[in-house]
């Protein structure tokens, strides 16, 4: 099957989401943890924060092709 560049960039789209749904899922699960002295392995906001504006980007380049 050959892709095109729009359905690459709504593909990074739904992926970009699922990885934005998922971190926020986890620094949910971070904050409301019982053992406070507890860190996460990654910053989730962050990777919540990037994978947002990744989507965001890869909008744009769909809407534009």
């Amino acid at each position: 099957m050959d892709w095109s560049g729009k359905q690459i960039a709504e593909a990074a789209i739904a992926l970009a989401l699922v990885v934005a749904s998922l971190a926020g899922v986890a620094d949910w699960r971070h904050r409301k943890r019982d053992d406070l002295d507890r860190v996460a392995l990654l910053d989730w906001r962050s990777v919540q924060f990037f994978a947002l504006v990744a989507a965001v980007v890869a909008f744009s380049v769909a809407v534009n092709l």
